[in-house]
């Protein structure tokens, strides 16, 4: 029988398999717990440094587990679209032939990554009747489109313009479904029909949260297929987005916009309907005659209220500064009267969402099913927009949902409910129901502890199933990571904004001299980034900033051509960056990551733990900020060969009580006890070469 020891140790399956494979203790440590918590029905929390092979140490016991009981169906979700193709292009074929299994595996993509093949014959076919000529860039595309099995952007080589696709991308709302002239070559279907038949399928973060949002709302049995097929076993790759990723997804959301988008799709005359709207088309799947037609005049008198409760709602918004506003019992308390003002909209669309529901035939002609299916569809989201609503304009869930409004893309304003607790709606909806729930990720402990990640992540509720691991990297970090902590440092405030500034530009200088660049600088502000780039472009070459007018793949590109560059960044680049060897040797962290709670959600959770007793800083801040700074540090050190310095030129992390927390969170590294500005330089110079 196989087991994980078997596949691992050495001259086990996998090194017959992989040349390259060489055995690593924490690896097979790592894959021991996960088979553990599969075989007891348990969660796992796991948290393997750089350089474990922490994915072969998931797949491995998840795929032997896979083809020992077959009615576990296994969903891996990544937070990036790289690591989701690897797995699937990549690690799961290697596995399975390590394995000698000969298993099905399915990729799922949101629709809009599929290319709809009817829109697309339908534009080629306009074209060449109208006898214009196609670019040669249109010919690439073409020649793709004929080619590809997939039919996914992501399957578009670098070589194809990849922004022709998205003129020909899937929509439900543009769907004809069984009508279609390609119903059978469909992309989309075909990965959704594969998916169904597959117990092992990769995905991302989105899509499975989604899901599980999709099954709490429609109330379905967990046996039921819904956005993906019914699963029983999850393994999260890259988990420490999990909170940010929940609060995003399950976030409930009530616009203007979002009503009449409905509305437009429940009226508007289209091709595919032979020029009438879909509640014309429908008309003979009605259970009673001229329902539909019916619908059509409450549709306009919904317009009306929604428009004018918009009205209103601008209005007292526009008496806030900000574009996004908290809202407080003080608040409802003196907006009551013009709050309730849009309980008419909301009662009216229930009403047709209701109406709409039961309007249609349930067991319609199959050549319409797809559009009942749909038309139901549109009327079950009116009335999750009106229950939104409602529940805004009678909030009293103080502890469960944060409501706030920010505006949309048009300036209008937009209604967010969202979840003050990550972790119990994820419990409630997800964890709860699987077999098992393995979460993983390079950055989850804070100072040996997985709390933190616990109480977001839906498995505090769930203690008695959780086990968990750490499993430091194998690469040796006390002998080839420096981390320097100037002594004589300042420490960044308010109020000291200029002289910090002045300060971390002439620490960047002597550190970036010192190391010849190869240097990602990483920064919390953009306007302190610029402001040192400014003080520094004409005193060291090579220096590159980031910018919203450089598209961030392009930018690393680059940055990892130079070996001699060196890079200003904030927000994305504190994770997600590879670059091993000479091209990133020094990392220089300017100032501690600590989330200033100005945003709604963070203000709210804020408060929330401070009128609980708890202080917000170090329940949240500190240990969330302290995960940032492992995750900026782990940039550094990528292969066994890496060698480079860190630099922390905030000097609370020596000054403040939590500052040691903070660093023993870190991986052992060499920490000089006497380091000051004064010869960071040399320091740098000595360790690197």
């Amino acid at each position: 029988m196989m087991d994980a020891e078997s596949i691992f140790s050495p001259g086990g399956r996998l090194e017959k398999v992989l040349k390259t494979y060489s055995f690593r203790e924490g690896q097979l440590e790592m894959a021991q717990l996960v088979e553990r918590a599969l075989e007891d029905h348990a969660h796992a929390i796991i948290e393997a440094g750089t350089g474990t092979g922490k994915s072969f140490a998931y797949l491995v016991p998840s795929l032997i587990s896979a083809s020992q009981n077959k009615s576990r169906r296994f969903v891996f979700t990544t937070s990036t679209i790289t690591l989701q193709k690897q797995l699937f292009d990549k690690d799961i074929p290697l596995v399975m032939k390590a394995l000698g299994m000969d298993e099905e595996a399915a990729i799922v993509y949101g629709r809009g990554n599929y290319l709809c093949l009817r829109r697309f014959n339908e534009a080629r076919n306009e074209k060449s009747l109208s006898g214009v000529k196609r670019s040669d860039a249109e010919l690439k595309f073409e020649k793709w489109v004929t080619m590809t099995d997939t039919g996914v952007v992501q399957d578009m080589p670098h070589s194809v313009d990849a922004s022709l696709f998205f003129s020909f991308a899937c929509d439900d709302k543009d769907c004809l479904g069984y009508r279609c002239p390609f119903a059978n070559e469909c992309f989309y279907y075909s990965a959704r029909r594969k998916a169904q038949r597959s117990r092992i399928i990769v995905t991302n973060h989105h899509l499975l949260l989604l899901d599980a949002k999709n099954r709490a709302e429609c109330n379905l049995d967990w046996e039921e297929d819904a956005v993906l097929p019914s699963y029983s076993v999850v393994v999260m790759d890259e988990a420490h987005h999990i909170e940010r990723e929940a609060t995003d997804v399950l976030s409930r959301v009530y616009s203007s916009y979002r009503v009449n988008r409905i509305l437009d799709y429940l009226t508007r005359k289209e091709k595919r309907f032979g020029s009438a709207s879909i509640l014309d088309f429908l008309s003979t799947e009605e259970k009673e005659r001229g329902s539909g037609k019916r619908i059509k005049d409450e549709i306009a008198h919904l317009r009306t209220m929604v428009d004018q409760f918009d009205s209103i709602l601008s209005s007292i918004l526009h008496s806030y500064p900000d574009r996004e506003v908290l809202f407080t019992p003080q608040f409802y308390s003196s907006c009551a009267e013009n709050i309730r003002g849009g309980e008419g909209a909301a009662l009216e669309m229930r009403r047709i969402g209701n109406a709409i529901a039961s309007a249609y035939s349930d067991r319609p002609s199959e050549t319409n099913e797809v559009y009942v299916d749909l038309i139901k569809r549109y009327g079950s989201s009116l009335s999750l927009l009106s229950d939104t609503l409602l529940d805004w304009i009678r909030f009293s869930s103080w502890d469960d949902e944060i409501p706030y409004a920010e505006e949309d893309f048009s300036g209008k304003p937009e209604i967010h409910l969202a979840p003050m607790n990550t972790g119990k709606v994820l419990s409630r909806d997800l964890v709860s129901h699987l077999d098992s729930m393995i979460y993983s990720s390079a950055t989850l402990s804070v100072n040996g502890s997985f709390e933190y990640f616990e109480k977001r992540s839906g498995l505090w509720e769930e203690k008695e199933r959780v086990r968990s691991g750490i499993f430091p990297s194998p690469f040796e970090y006390g002998r080839n990571l420096m981390l320097l902590l100037p002594q004589d440092g300042s420490a960044f405030s308010n109020e000291n904004s200029i002289g910090y500034t002045e300060y971390v530009a002439e620490a960047v200088y002597k550190a970036i001299e010192a190391s010849g660049g190869g240097a990602l600088v990483l920064f919390t502000s953009k306007k302190m980034m610029r402001d040192v780039y400014a003080r520094l472009q004409d005193r060291l070459p090579n220096l590159m900033i980031q910018s919203d007018r450089i598209p961030r793949s392009r930018l690393l590109e680059e940055f990892r051509k130079n070996k001699d560059s060196s890079l200003f960044a904030v927000s994305s680049f504190w994770e997600g960056v590879d670059a091993p060897g000479e091209t990133l040797r020094l990392v220089i962290i300017v100032k501690l990551p600590f989330t200033v709670p100005s945003t709604p959600i963070i203000k709210a959770r804020s408060e929330a733990l401070e009128k609980s007793g708890v202080s917000s800083f170090m329940e949240m801040t500190v240990p969330e900020a302290t995960l940032r700074l492992k995750q900026g540090i782990g940039r550094l050190i990528r292969s066994e060969t890496d060698k480079g310095v860190v630099i922390i030129l905030d000097s609370r992390i020596l000054r403040k009580g939590y500052g040691r927390m903070m660093i023993s969170s870190l991986p052992e590294c060499y920490i000089p006890e006497d380091t000051m500005l004064r010869n960071i330089g040399e320091k740098i110079e000595r360790f690197l070469y």
